[in-house]
């Protein structure tokens, strides 16, 4: 099943990634940047180490990245890994 990844709001590019870090697809910002997909699969390698409970079971669902002005959110699903780049809006300071 294809990730409508353009129904994303403020999508910017994505990469689809097998749990070894195959580019299965990608489009936008990160079309065919797999030297990006390797540096990611160092983060998620990382993240999936730390425990989130006394189990051990437990992983993350979604790991967010954010810069100044975008982020990538990270979501592992059906032995994929998803990597979406967003643009991101700061709340407002006033609201906070």
């Amino acid at each position: 099943m294809a990730v409508p990844f353009d129904r994303i709001p403020d999508s910017l590019g994505y990469l689809v990634l097998t749990e070894d870090g195959a580019v299965v697809n990608s489009g936008g910002d990160l079309e065919n940047k797999e030297d990006v997909a390797n540096q990611f699969m160092n983060i998620i390698q990382t993240a999936l180490r730390i425990p989130l409970s006394s189990s051990k079971k437990d992983k993350f669902k979604k790991l967010s990245i954010v810069w100044d002005n975008f982020m990538y959110v990270i979501t592992i699903s059906a032995h994929k890994i998803y990597i979406c780049k967003r643009r991101f809006i700061p709340p407002d300071a006033a609201m906070a």
